[in-house]
């Protein structure tokens, strides 16, 4: 059997930092390609190098806590789970725990790492953890949105309202239809 790393693929001739911020580092490269010609590769990377972290707050009773915010590139409000970047020092849990309670004011009870994943893989080499996170029975008025971080909204959404949300796309971002079939997996699983 041929080791995928034996395939031809795309090599680094020479990473080039263009552009630095606190949260990202953008780079445009120059590549080999795999047929021998020279190329060129744009890409982005956490600053940190620490990846980011993704929290699926879910109730005893099975509902989910999803947030509501206003994401630039796209120009407009999406319906998400609470995320953020791991900070210097924290596990993936650690930090999923910590954005919940910024982005929302609830607490976790309980919460484990259930994966990682590379969401955008061609432009954005970092991984991604989805947390599994136990939350007390609230309402959503109990919910302290991060109006800062332009969280606008919260509700708490059954797992037939969830996939209903999904398959309506009310749900369009990326990282959370990831963090959601990762969550669904995960019980699909564990018994």
């Amino acid at each position: 059997m041929i080791d995928s790393n034996d395939y031809p693929h795309t090599q680094p001739d020479g990473e080039h930092l263009v552009y630095e911020t606190p949260w990202w580092d953008f780079y445009y490269d120059d590549t080999i390609r795999s047929n021998g010609s020279p190329g060129k590769y744009s890409w982005a990377k956490i600053h940190s190098g620490n990846g980011g972290t993704m929290v699926v707050p879910v109730t005893s009773s099975g509902r989910c806590l999803m947030i509501k915010l206003f994401r630039y590139p796209a120009k407009r409000y999406m319906w998400e789970f609470p995320a953020g970047m791991i900070e210097d020092g924290e596990t993936p849990v650690e930090a999923g725990q910590r954005e919940l309670l910024e982005e929302t004011g609830v607490a976790s009870d309980d919460a484990m790492l259930i994966g990682s994943q590379t969401p955008i893989s061609g432009f954005v080499g970092d991984t991604f953890y989805t947390v599994l996170a136990q939350i007390p029975e609230i309402e959503a008025s109990d919910v302290k949105p991060q109006f800062e971080e332009s969280i606008v909204e919260a509700k708490l959404v059954t797992r037939q309202e969830l996939a209903a949300m999904a398959a309506s796309q009310e749900i369009e971002d990326g990282v959370t239809l990831m963090c959601l079939a990762r969550y669904w997996a995960y019980l699909e699983t564990k018994d």
